[in-house]
């Protein structure tokens, strides 16, 4: 079950095996991260030049959220919602952009969230890179700008903006336990899934 409207990124035909696609979706946080600032904190100039009318603005968001309000990633997910997914263990990780993230990882799935509330582009160098041919989302969550990345038929990444300068990954990866999974069937779908979750528990900005 998805939340909110989505527009969907074609699939790949490579089907990675849970060791490849955790190398994969450590290389794609890369991607997603933008123009890395040398000073985690500082604001990095933006090289997305669109002029657009506030009103038709794609990344418009009208109730930002507090990403930053949850200090720790691994919170970012009730224990209901984590037992619900199947989703145990959390492992601290750090993304390239210096801050901290978190996994989850079983046979049946890997799952890895990774806020940014340092680089101050929210989504749009990310939808520059994986957005439609204007650099602009191609998903919306909850009625918040989104976009698909790394999507093959075991894993995609949603990443989803909550204001002009703060955004979140949702790295989801079928297990080799669940990639029969029916639940599991469309990875784009459960990755939605779960950045609804998320934005269900983040606080107005």
């Amino acid at each position: 079950m998805t939340s909110g409207s989505t527009k969907r990124t074609r699939r790949g035909d490579r089907v990675h095996t849970p060791r490849s696609a955790l190398v994969a979706a450590s290389g794609l946080l890369f991607l997603l991260a933008g123009c890395v600032s040398a000073t985690p904190g500082q604001p990095v100039p933006s090289s997305v030049g669109q002029t657009t009318s506030v009103q038709d603005d794609p990344f418009r968001i009208d109730k930002p959220k507090r990403l930053n309000a949850i200090s720790d990633p691994c919170q970012l997910l009730a224990p209901e919602q984590l037992s619900e997914l199947g989703a145990s263990s959390p492992a601290p990780g750090r993304t390239p952009w210096g801050q901290q993230s978190c996994r989850w990882n079983n046979d049946q799935l890997s799952l890895n969230i990774a806020p940014d509330t340092v680089q101050r582009q929210g989504l749009k160098y990310t939808a520059k890179i994986f957005g439609d041919e204007r650099g602009n989302p191609t998903a919306e969550i909850e009625g918040y700008p989104a976009v698909h990345a790394g999507v093959n038929d075991l894993a995609c990444t949603t990443a989803v903006g909550v204001s002009e300068t703060e955004m979140f990954n949702v790295q989801f990866t079928a297990g080799s336990e669940g990639r029969h999974n029916p639940a599991f069937s469309d990875p784009c779908a459960v990755a939605d899934r779960i950045a609804s979750m998320v934005l269900a528990n983040l606080p107005p900005g």
